[in-house]
C-alpha cells in the first residue's frame, strides 16, 4: 500500500515522510508534522493552538480527536483587561479583532500531540521533534503564501517583542525569500520530550502564562491548565457517491453543515448554487445549525455542545501509511494574541477575542466549555472499509462549502485529485454567489446576484488531500495557499 502525505507547505510533507521512511506510522508521521508546521506555518499552528483530527485504524475504524480550545473555568472580575482591537485588511473588507491576554482560551495543541503519541505511537517523541527543532534553528525560507499571511497579521505580530524580534527585521517585517529562524521552539520541544504533556499544563509554561494574565488583565489562571484534557468522539458519517463519508461531531459546525450541503444538493436536484444559498441563508448560526440537523438529519445524533464559535488562521495536513492507518488533522490559533508564551517564540490563540464568536458580545463566552469551529477535517471508506480520502482545508466559514464541491468534483464527476481540487469554487457570501475563475458552467440562475471572479484566490479556501481508488494514491496540496503533496 502506498504512502502520502497533503500539506499546507513542502517541508511539513518532508518532515512526514521521515518518520514514515524511518518506520514509523501515519500517527508517528503526524506528531512530528505538526511540531514542524511550528515552524513552517507559525501563524497558523503553535503550542497555543487548538486543533481537530479524524483518526483511522483499520481495527478500530474512524475516531474523532477534539484538542480544541477550552474557555477558562470561571470568569474573573478583573480591574482591568488586556485586550486591544487590531484592524485586519483582508483586501475586499477589513474586520476588527481583540488581542491580548483577554482573548486567549486555554490551547489544546500538545495534549493533543502527546494524546497521540499515548494512543498511537511507536517511536519516542524525543525522536519526533527532531526534525521541528532542526528547523527552527536552521530556519525556513518564507514563500509567497506565509509571507502574504504575515503582511496580514502585521499589527498583531508587532505587539510582542518576542514576535518583533523573530518576525521583523532592519527592513521591517519578514519577506518572501528571507529566512524565518524560531529558535526557541527548539528548546521548547526538546522540554516537551524531557517532560511531557505534564510540563506543559502543570509546569513552567503554563504558569508563565497564569502570572502574566493575572498581572496584566486576562482570564486564564493556573488551574485551567492543569484541569484541561482531550476528547475522543464518534463522528457523523452519511452515504456519498458511493462512498462513507465521515464528519466531524460537535463541537465542529463544518461536519454537520456538510451534511446539510449534500442533503439539500439531493433535494435540488443537483443543482449546487441553490443548495449553496439555501444552506447559507437557513444555516447561518450555531443554533440554526443544531436545529436543521435534529429536523432533517436526526439520525446522525448531532451534539452542539455549549460553546460558540468559529475559526480563521486554519491549516491542514493529512497523512495514509502502507498500514491502512490515516490522520486528517485541522488546527488554528485565529489571529494570534499578539502575546507569545514565554520562552517559546509561539503565539498563543485570541479565541476570547473574535467577536463574530460572541454574538452577545465581547467577554459574553460561557466558562469552562469547548469553542465551536468550522474545522473540518473528514475521512471517506470504500466499499471494501480502506480510506479512500482524507482532506480538509482553511478557510474559515468557508471551509465546509469547499470541501464538498471537492469531494463532489471528485467522486461525482471522476476527476482526476489534482484537477478536482484546481476546479474553481462558488461560495454565497454577503447575500451574493460568488463564482471563482475556473468553476464550471452551470445554470446559476436564481434570486441573487453573481460575481465572477477573475482569478483564484485563498478566499475559496485551501483544500489539501489524499484519495485512493482503482488501486492508485493521489496526494494534492491546494495551491490557492501553497500546499504540497507526495506518493512514494
Amino acid at each position: 500500500m502506498q504512502e502520502a502525505i497533503a500539506a499546507g507547505h513542502r517541508i511539513t510533507v518532508e518532515v512526514g515522510k521521515e518518520i514514515l521512511r524511518d518506520g514509523g506510522n501515519a500517527f508517528d508521521a503526524a506528531i512530528a508534522a505538526y511540531a514542524a508546521m511550528f515552524v513552517t506555518e507559525p501563524c497558523m499552528a503553535s503550542a497555543g493552538a487548538g486543533g481537530l483530527a479524524m483518526c483511522f485504524t483499520p481495527s478500530a475504524g474512524p475516531r474523532q480527536l477534539d484538542f480544541f480550545a477550552q474557555t477558562p473555568n470561571s470568569k474573573l472580575e478583573l480591574n482591568s483587561r488586556d485586550y486591544e482591537a487590531v484592524e485586519v485588511d483582508f483586501g475586499s473588507t477589513t474586520e476588527v479583532f481583540y488581542t491580548g491576554l483577554a482573548s486567549v482560551a486555554v490551547p489544546g495543541a500538545i495534549a493533543g500531540l502527546f494524546e497521540l503519541h499515548q494512543r498511537f505511537g511507536t517511536i519516542p517523541i524525543s525522536r519526533l521533534f527532531e526534525p521541528a527543532a532542526e528547523l527552527a534553528r536552521k530556519g525556513v525560507e518564507v514563500n509567497g503564501f506565509q509571507a502574504e499571511d504575515f503582511k496580514l497579521l502585521e499589527p498583531i505580530l508587532a505587539k510582542d517583542g518576542t514576535l518583533r524580534t523573530a518576525f521583523f527585521t532592519g527592513e521591517g517585517l519578514i519577506r518572501k525569500g528571507q529566512i524565518l529562524r524560531l529558535p526557541l521552539i527548539a528548546d521548547f520541544l526538546e522540554f516537551l520530550a524531557e517532560e511531557g504533556r505534564a510540563g506543559f499544563y502543570q509546569g513552567e509554561p503554563g504558569a508563565l502564562v497564569a502570572r502574566a494574565a493575572e498581572e496584566r488583565g486576562g482570564y486564564l489562571q493556573r488551574s485551567d491548565f492543569e484541569r484541561y484534557s482531550v476528547r475522543w468522539e464518534k463522528p457523523m458519517h452519511i452515504s456519498v457517491y458511493d462512498q462513507q463519508l465521515y464528519l466531524p461531531n460537535g463541537p465542529s459546525l463544518g461536519g454537520a453543515l456538510m451534511a446539510l450541503l449534500f442533503d439539500s444538493v439531493r433535494k435540488q436536484d443537483g443543482n449546487w448554487a441553490r443548495a449553496v444559498v439555501d444552506v447559507r441563508r437557513k444555516y447561518n448560526s450555531a443554533n440554526s445549525i443544531r436545529d436543521g440537523m435534529h429536523k432533517n438529519l436526526k439520525d446522525l445524533q448531532f451534539h452542539l455542545g455549549s460553546g460558540s464559535g468559529m475559526t480563521r488562521g486554519t491549516s491542514h495536513f493529512n497523512i495514509c501509511d502502507r498500514f491502512g492507518n490515516a490522520i486528517s488533522l485541522s488546527t488554528t490559533i485565529g489571529e494570534g494574541a499578539g502575546y507569545c508564551i514565554p520562552g517559546t517564540q509561539m503565539q498563543l490563540n485570541n479565541m476570547l477575542g473574535e467577536l463574530y464568536l460572541l454574538p452577545n458580545g465581547a467577554h459574553s463566552w460561557i466558562p469552562n466549555t469547548r469553542l465551536h469551529s468550522m474545522m473540518t477535517p473528514v475521512l471517506a471508506l470504500d466499499h471494501s472499509k480502506q480510506v479512500s480520502f482524507a482532506g480538509g482545508s482553511g478557510g474559515a466559514g468557508r471551509i465546509p462549502f469547499m470541501l464538498s464541491q471537492v469531494l463532489d468534483h471528485l467522486f461525482g464527476q471522476d476527476l482526476p485529485l489534482a484537477e478536482a481540487i484546481s476546479t474553481g469554487r462558488i461560495h454565497f457570501h454577503e447575500g451574493v454567489l460568488q463564482i471563482e475563475q475556473g468553476t464550471p458552467e452551470r445554470d446559476y440562475g436564481g434570486d441573487f446576484p453573481v460575481n465572477r471572479w477573475i482569478n483564484q484566490s485563498l478566499f475559496f479556501g485551501g483544500v489539501h488531500a489524499i484519495c485512493r481508488r482503482k488501486g492508485h494514491t493521489e496526494a494534492c496540496g491546494d495551491q490557492r495557499r501553497e500546499g504540497y503533496g507526495e506518493v512514494w
